[in-house]
């Protein structure tokens, strides 16, 4: 009878030793593949950008940005939020963004952020943002952007003969191209927008790059292969979401109310302010003609919740009219409470290089109104005093 060579033990043992030596050479030939790796970067690397809830848009450097609570344009973004159909999910964008577009910090506005340079300073800024739901709609948004640069709105027959169609992995993407310097604006860093908008199960997308007319043209086509690659994905089963950051808006406004539905309050326009159809991001607005074909544009939004705070608020004018931001120490003497026929209105005047600004806000019943004027400096001390009894005239509860 054969005698058995491996006893239990012998067997256990040589088992053992099979195991760690594959384990070893496991691991070695992992070690060997990620630093094959770590040594070699695609210059067209992919990124991922956490889709959130609401925050409009972008700016050109020092330009301010497009949507914001209290300035007539979209609310912004809020923190990271659960879409996917299968829990411990997260939407994610990701993106193919051209090798010479410099990454620059997100803000609770941006999903993605990017700064391209050309000759004799010449910049432009690139942004995409996601809102919830419809957002006011393309025409809305497009118009807003024209405003931005000194535009007349346009008509939804305009835009059909302007518009271009980029066909994405979100589906269709509307986009066009503006031109338009605004008065006291910088050249080098502002005059051209070229966007894109588009509808998906995230909500609304908005790709945005302002700067540089000649600039802007240059990068077009990359700019429209950039929105062709954008896509939604699902994060992994389990990865832990970026952490939310502060609140710094309002959620994306709903669609225009009817006038039954609307919150009541009343006050009194001064005689020189035109009444001008407000937007679906926009409780009312006027207008006031100067000399030199000045315009002065007041707008009045009303946002659930209590409107992003103060600092926020204050900060997102400042970049408007191109002045830099303060904190919260330099931010209280620049507030100036205005009482009203049943409350108050806390108030700012800020002059920047760009425009004046006179901006009053107020929370009432779990609601924040903004109330805001625009214009040259000029125009804009010239109405101050009418900005002054307009908000001193205002009744929340008529």
């Amino acid at each position: 009878m054969r005698k058995n060579l491996y006893t239990t033990d012998a067997r256990r043992e040589h088992g053992i030793d099979f195991v760690r030596s594959h384990r070893t050479l496991f691991y070695s030939g992992l070690f060997l593949l990620c630093a094959l790796f770590s040594g070699c970067k695609d210059k067209d690397e992919i990124k991922v950008y956490r889709v959130s809830k609401a925050e409009p848009e972008s700016a050109a450097p020092g330009v301010s940005p497009a949507e914001s609570p209290g300035t007539g344009g979209m609310p912004p973004m809020s923190a990271p939020v659960e879409s996917g159909a299968t829990a411990g999910q997260t939407s994610q964008l990701t993106g193919n963004p051209p090798s010479n577009w410099e990454v620059q910090p997100l803000s609770s506005m941006r999903q993605a952020s990017y700064l391209v340079k050309g000759d004799n300073g010449a910049m432009a800024d690139i942004s995409l943002v996601t809102l919830a739901g419809a957002a006011g709609g393309v025409l809305d948004n497009i118009n807003r952007w024209l405003t931005q640069l000194g535009q007349p709105a346009i008509t939804a027959e305009q835009l059909a003969q302007m518009a271009q169609h980029v066909t994405s992995p979100l589906g269709d993407v509307t986009v066009v191209d503006l031109e338009g310097l605004p008065q006291g604006a910088d050249a080098a860093k502002d005059g051209r927008i070229v966007g894109g908008i588009a509808s998906s199960d995230a909500g609304t997308i908005f790709f945005k790059m302002r700067g540089n007319a000649a600039l802007a043209e240059a990068q077009k086509e990359a700019f429209k292969q950039w929105i062709a690659t954008v896509k939604l994905t699902e994060a992994p089963a389990g990865a832990a979401p970026a952490a939310p950051p502060a609140p710094a808006a309002p959620v994306a406004a709903a669609p225009p109310m009817a006038d039954a539905e609307k919150p009541r309050i009343k006050w009194e326009v001064p005689e020189d302010w035109k009444t001008v159809a407000p937007t679906s991001m926009r409780y009312a607005s006027f207008a006031v003609a100067g000399q030199n074909n000045e315009t002065a544009d007041i707008s009045v939004s009303v946002f659930g919740g209590d409107g992003g705070g103060d600092l926020g608020n204050v900060n997102r004018w400042r970049s408007q009219i191109g002045l830099e931001a303060v904190g919260d120490a330099e931010l209280k003497p620049l507030i100036v409470p205005v009482t009203c026929k049943d409350g108050e209105i806390l108030t700012v005047d800020m002059t920047g290089p760009k425009a004046h600004i006179l901006a009053g806000w107020a929370r009432v019943d779990g609601q924040s109104w903004f109330f805001k004027l625009i214009a040259p400096d000029q125009l804009a001390v010239a109405e101050k005093a009418g900005f002054a009894k307009f908000l001193q005239s205002v009744q929340f509860h008529p």
